[in-house]
């Protein structure tokens, strides 16, 4: 008995968590589901954007999320992110972009040598 309360307690705690991942097979997919609008994706991504996944964390207010896309818009990627008024760093071999929006905080990562991106964002 001490088993059965165990199990339905657990599956009971699994299913009130507010966490929520997304996933979209191109750009033109989440912009065909709204996604942008919800606030969660980076307001730029490369146009060449493929397996756009979003992990949000509705108790946090935070959110991350990982895409790939063609290498060679790298740099044309981070243009539009220095010109939209991104701060670069760098960090061993990746390149990293911070800029706010009126209520988020985003950082996004571009990895040198790969054509993949990852997010964080937190709710101002």
């Amino acid at each position: 008995m001490r088993n059965l309360v165990a199990i339905l307690s657990l599956l009971t705690l699994a299913g009130c968590s507010d966490e929520i991942t997304t996933r979209f097979a191109t750009l033109a997919d989440a912009k065909a589901k709204e996604a942008f609008a919800r606030g969660w994706l980076p307001p730029i991504l490369p146009d060449s954007a493929t397996s756009i996944v979003e992990r949000n964390n509705l108790d946090l207010n935070t959110g991350a999320g990982s895409f790939d896309y063609d290498l060679a818009e790298r740099s044309e990627y981070l243009k539009r992110l220095t010109e939209a008024g991104a701060l670069s760093r760098t960090e061993e071999n990746n390149d990293i972009l911070t800029f706010s929006t009126n209520d988020s905080r985003w950082e996004i990562r571009l990895p040198r040598n790969a054509g993949a991106g990852e997010w964080r964002i937190r709710q101002l």
